[in-house]
C-alpha cells in the first residue's frame, strides 16, 4: 500500500511535480509580487475555497521567487502559531525582524531588526478595537502603571507609534532589497484572529518595497467581517488587497490524473478482479460520481486515505467499488456515512445483528425510513443532494428505485455488494465479525493453502457454518480438482458434530434449514461445477465416512435419470449400476461398523440400502437380528423414519415399509422378550413400534399420529 497523505502542500520540483499545471500562473504571480526597494506596499490575495491548493501554490511561488537573479526576501507568517491573539501583531513583528536577520546578516538588515522590536514592544500594550487603527486607544493598565505625570509624559513618548513606524520604513529602505511577507492559512482563524491579520496588513506592516501575499477563502472572510460589523465586507477587503487573484479551476483532466496516479499507489493487484461485475460498476461511479463531489485537492486525499485504510483490513471481503463508494460518501457527506452506519436498515432493510425484531419485509423498512434520510440529506446543496441519492441508490437498490441499480447482480452477497448485511457489516467494522468468514479465507481452504480440517474445526468452533456453507455455495465452481479433499474435510469436521447432532434431534421439519441439509445441497453444487462427475461421486460413494452423503448422491442420480427430471445425469446408466454396487457394499460395512451410529443418519443409510438392493439389505437384516441383542440394534438401524413439525423425529416400523427386507414376524417376537423400559427413549420409541406398528416421537417415547 502507498503511503498517506498528511494534508502537505506539493513543494514543486522532480520528486513532488505539480501536476494541476499551475507552475506558469505561480511564474506570473512571482513577478507581481517583486517589487523595486523603494515602490509602495503592494498586497495581494491568493482566493480559493478550503482545499483547493492555495499553500500549493505558495510553494511554487516561492520556488519562482528564490530562482530570480536578484531574489527578494520572503518572510513567512503562520498566524495559527501565534501563542496568544490579542499579542498577534507583536507576534508578526517580531517574527518579521527574526526572519529579516536571519536572511540577511548585513548591519543594514540588522538596524532594521531592532527598528522592528522596538516598534513591536509598543504592540504589547496595545488593544486593538474594532473600527479603530491600532494607535487610537492604549490599553488601561498602561496609565495604571505610572506614578506620577511627568512619567506618563516620559513613557507615553515611548509609545509613538508613528515614530516608531517611520524608524522600521527609514532601516527598511536601506536594505535595498524587496521583501515579500507570505501569509497563509488566515481562513483557519477565528473571525478576531483573521480582523486583526487585516489590520496588521493595512495599517502596521505596510512598509516599502514590502509586498504581502494572503491566502484564504473570500467567502469566509466576508463572513467573519459581517461578524465584526464592517459594512459592505468585500469593499472592505478591497481597500485592503490590491490585486485580487483568484486560484485557477482545477480541471477536471487534472483531478483525473491525480486520482490515477492514487490508484495506482493503492495497490499493485487488480482490485476489481474478484467480484463480478466490479471494473465496469467502479467506471459508473467513478465518472457519475466521484468526478462530481470529490472536486479539489485536499478532499482527494482524504478520500484516498480513507479508501486505502479501509482496503488494507477487508480487502477482498468487499467489492471495490462499494468501498470506492462510500469512501465518497465519508469524505464528502460524512454525517451521512454515519446515518449508514448507525441505521443500516434504513439503506438495506436490514440490521448488523439479527435480533427477530424486526418482521417486516426489507424493502418496506427501507421504504419506511425514507424521511429519516432526507432528513439527513438536507444539510446539503441542490447538486451535492442529488448526487448522494444517486450513488446511494447505486450502492443500496432498494432506495427509491424499486430494486433497480447500475451494473446490479442476482446475488449481492456473492458480488461481494454492500447491499447484503454481512458485506457491509464488514465495510463499516473493518473486519469479519463473529461467524463470518473472509472470501479469502474460503479460497484459501478451497485452495489447499491453509489446512482444511483446522480450518473447518474453527468454523465449528466459531459457529461459522451458515456463512461458511453460503459462501462454499459462492465459490463452489472454484474447487474442481479438490473437490473430494474439499467435500471429506468438510464431512470429517461436521458430520459427527455436536451441532449436526442437535439439529436432528430437535428438527422439527418445513422450513428448518439444519446443518446436514446445507451438507447436501453443497455436495450437490460442487459434484455439478465438477469436470470429473463420475469418479468424483465413485470416490464419495466408496467412502465409509461419506455413507450418509454418498445416500443422498445416490438418490439424486436415480432420479435424474427418470422420466420426469429436467437435470442433465451426472453419469450414465452404466455408471449407475457400478456405484449402486458401490454403494451396497460401503453402506453394509458402514452399518456393521457402526460409522454412524452416535449422528443418527444410520436409518439414512439404511433406507437408500433397501432401495438400491432388497435382497442384499434382506440378507444383512437377517444376520443382525440373529446377533447378541439383535433386536436392539436393528431398532438402531430402522429407528428413524422421519420428522415432523409437531414434535420432532418419530419411527414407525410396520409392513407396508419394511415387510420386504424384515421377518416382522420373529422380529415382534424378539422384541416381546425385551424389558423395554431399560431402554433409552429412542430404543423404546423403537421397540414399541415394532410391536404395534404405530408411531412414536423418539424424543419423549409419546405416541403419535401421522397426516
Amino acid at each position: 500500500m502507498g503511503k498517506y497523505h498528511n494534508d502537505q502542500p506539493i513543494q514543486g520540483g522532480p520528486n513532488d511535480p505539480d501536476l494541476l499545471n499551475r507552475l506558469g500562473f505561480a511564474n506570473h504571480l512571482a513577478n507581481i509580487l517583486l517589487l523595486e526597494h523603494c515602490d509602495d506596499c503592494l498586497t495581494v490575495s491568493l482566493e480559493g475555497e478550503w482545499g483547493s491548493g492555495k499553500t500549493s501554490v505558495i510553494n511554487l511561488v516561492k520556488g519562482a521567487l528564490n530562482e530570480k537573479t536578484y531574489a527578494p526576501i520572503i518572510i513567512e507568517y503562520n498566524p495559527w502559531l501565534a501563542g496568544n491573539p490579542e499579542s498577534l501583531i507583536q507576534d508578526f513583528l517580531l517574527q518579521f525582524s527574526s526572519q529579516l536577520n536571519i536572511k540577511d546578516s548585513s548591519e543594514v538588515a540588522l538596524k532594521a531588526a531592532k527598528e522592528l522590536i522596538a516598534y513591536s514592544s509598543l504592540f504589547g500594550v496595545a488593544k486593538l478595537v474594532p473600527g479603530a487603527e491600532p494607535w487610537a486607544s492604549i490599553v488601561e493598565k498602561v496609565f495604571s502603571r505610572f506614578g506620577s505625570s511627568t512619567k506618563k509624559i516620559a513613557e507615553l513618548k515611548k509609545l509613538d507609534l508613528l515614530s516608531k513606524k517611520r524608524n522600521v520604513v527609514s532601516a527598511i529602505e536601506k536594505i535595498k532589497t524587496p521583501i515579500v511577507v507570505v501569509i497563509d492559512d488566515i481562513d483557519r482563524l477565528t473571525p478576531s484572529e483573521t480582523f486583526q491579520v487585516l489590520r496588521l496588513v493595512k495599517a502596521v506592516a505596510d512598509f516599502p518595497g514590502t509586498s504581502f501575499l494572503l491566502a484564504f477563502d473570500a467567502n469566509y472572510l466576508v463572513s467573519v467581517l459581517d461578524k465584526n460589523d464592517i459594512v459592505n465586507s468585500s469593499e472592505y477587503i478591497n481597500k485592503i488587497v490590491q490585486l485580487r487573484v483568484p486560484l485557477p479551476v482545477v480541471s477536471e483532466r487534472g483531478m483525473s490524473e491525480l486520482a490515477d496516479v492514487e490508484l495506482m499507489n493503492l495497490s499493485e493487484k487488480n482490485l476489481t478482479d474478484r467480484f463480478e461485475r466490479d471494473q465496469e460498476r467502479l467506471s459508473w461511479i467513478y465518472h457519475n460520481y466521484f468526478k462530481h463531489l470529490i472536486n479539489n485537492p485536499r478532499d482527494l486525499k482524504r478520500f484516498f486515505n480513507h479508501l486505502r485504510f479501509v482496503l488494507e483490513q477487508v480487502e477482498g471481503q468487499v467489492c471495490f467499488s462499494d468501498l470506492f463508494s462510500l469512501s465518497i460518501i465519508a469524505t464528502k457527506a460524512n454525517s451521512v456515512y454515519e446515518n449508514i452506519k448507525k441505521i443500516p436498515e434504513a439503506y438495506i432493510g436490514k440490521r448488523f445483528s439479527n435480533d427477530g425484531l424486526m418482521m417486516d419485509k426489507p424493502e418496506d423498512v427501507v421504504k419506511s425510513l425514507s424521511e429519516q434520510r432526507s432528513h439527513t440529506l438536507k444539510i446539503y446543496n441542490d447538486k451535492e443532494r442529488k448526487l448522494l441519492e444517486g450513488l446511494l441508490g447505486d450502492i443500496f437498490p432498494l432506495l427509491d428505485s424499486g430494486g433497480y441499480a447500475h451494473y446490479g447482480v442476482s446475488d449481492s452477497d456473492a458480488a461481494g455488494r454492500v447491499s447484503s448485511p454481512q458485506r457491509l457489516h464488514v465495510a463499516f467494522h473493518y473486519k469479519t465479525p463473529r461467524g463470518y468468514l473472509s472470501d479469502q479465507e474460503v479460497l484459501e481452504f478451497i485452495a489447499g493453502k491453509i489446512d482444511r480440517d483446522e480450518f473447518v474445526s474453527r468454523v465449528v468452533s466459531e459457529d461459522a457454518d451458515d456463512r461458511f456453507f453460503e459462501m462454499m455455495k459462492n465459490y463452489a465452481k472454484e474447487c474442481k480438482d479438490n473437490s473430494f479433499d474439499i467435500l471429506t474435510s468438510i464431512y470429517n469436521g461436521f458430520l459427527h458434530s455436536k451441532k449436526l447432532i442437535s439439529s436432528l434431534e430437535s428438527n422439527y421439519g418445513f422450513f428448518s434449514k439444519d446443518l446436514y441439509r446445507q451438507m447436501n445441497w453443497l455436495t450437490n453444487q460442487i459434484i455439478s461445477e465438477s469436470d470429473d462427475k463420475y469418479n468424483l461421486i465413485k470416490n464419495l460413494v466408496g467412502r465409509e465416512g461419506s455413507a450418509p452423503l454418498a445416500a443422498d448422491v445416490l438418490y439424486k442420480i436415480r432420479s435424474q435419470r427418470g422420466r420426469q427430471s429436467y437435470d442433465e445425469p451426472w453419469v450414465s446408466q452404466e455408471q449407475l449400476d457400478e456405484l449402486e454396487l458401490d454403494y451396497q457394499m460401503m453402506a453394509i460395512k458402514s452399518l456393521y461398523n457402526k460409522t454412524h451410529i452416535d449422528n443418527h443418519l444410520e436409518s439414512h443409510v439404511f433406507y437408500e440400502l433397501k432401495r438400491s438392493s432388497k435382497d442384499k439389505t434382506s440378507e444383512f437384516m437377517s444376520k443382525v437380528m440373529s446377533s447378541v441383542d439383535g433386536v436392539i440394534r436393528v431398532a438402531e438401524i430402522i429407528g428413524n423414519s422421519g420428522s415432523d413439525s409437531t414434535n420432532g423425529p418419530y419411527v414407525q416400523i410396520d409392513e407396508k415399509t419394511f415387510g420386504e427386507v424384515i421377518d416382522l414376524d420373529k422380529l415382534r417376537e424378539q422384541a416381546s422378550k425385551i424389558n423395554i423400559q431399560n431402554q433409552p427413549i429412542h430404543i423404546q420409541a423403537a421397540l414399541k413400534s415394532i410391536l404395534d406398528g404405530k408411531m412414536y416421537y423418539l424424543r419423549d417415547g409419546e405416541l403419535g399420529e401421522r397426516w
